[in-house]
């Protein structure tokens, strides 16, 4: 029989029990009277209480490795908040990228929200090219998201705020905002140059 899959806040519950033979039976014979409608275990059945009581339980882990998690500066040595990536999590500490860890209980951590991890990711996508956040250069090659067509930034797309598109068929050049373009090769990449 395999052990039942419990929340910590249902683990913290069930380690308040008393594990003689006769408090066990005692608490699965009273389990379907729900006496305790504040209990994190209020909707399981007697036989589900049992089995975790005499099979055992194994406690959801509340992290899991590759989430993102957002660190108050309370808990962080720069001083200010940060999102870092988990890499693993054991007995109840997360190890995160840069060699950091810190306790899976601990009130200075959550999860990063979607729109936090994007930011994040972004932020260290031009932070490895060595600019600021959406720092364009002239000369970056860069790509409509969603087209296959590419060119490069000239100094009047800075200038403007959005780059100009070539139409290779007729019509006038399409123009798009720097925020809906994505880098292909940044400038000190390029092969031609």
């Amino acid at each position: 029989m395999e052990k039942i899959q419990v929340t910590q806040k249902q683990a913290d519950w069930l380690e308040r029990y008393e594990l003689t033979q006769e408090q066990i039976d005692h608490y699965i014979n009273i389990q379907p009277y729900k006496k305790r409608p504040d209990s994190p275990i209020v909707d399981w059945d007697a036989g589900k209480l049992a089995r975790a009581l005499y099979v055992g339980y194994e406690v959801i882990p509340r992290y899991k490795a590759g989430e993102w998690l957002f660190i108050l500066k309370e808990a962080m040595h720069t001083g200010k908040d940060e999102i870092r990536q988990i890499i693993d999590v054991q007995n109840g500490v997360i190890d995160l990228e840069d060699n950091w860890c810190i306790r899976a209980d601990s009130i200075h951590i959550r999860h990063a929200a979607p729109e936090e991890e994007q930011q994040e990711k972004k932020r260290r996508f031009w932070s490895k090219l060595g600019r600021e956040e959406d720092g364009w250069k002239e000369g970056d090659i860069v790509g409509v998201e969603g087209s296959k067509f590419i060119t490069y930034i000239s100094y009047e797309d800075l200038d403007r705020g959005e780059v100009e598109f070539p139409r290779f068929t007729a019509g006038d050049n399409e123009y798009f905002p720097l925020n809906k373009i994505r880098l292909v090769t940044p400038v000190e990449q390029r092969l031609d140059k």
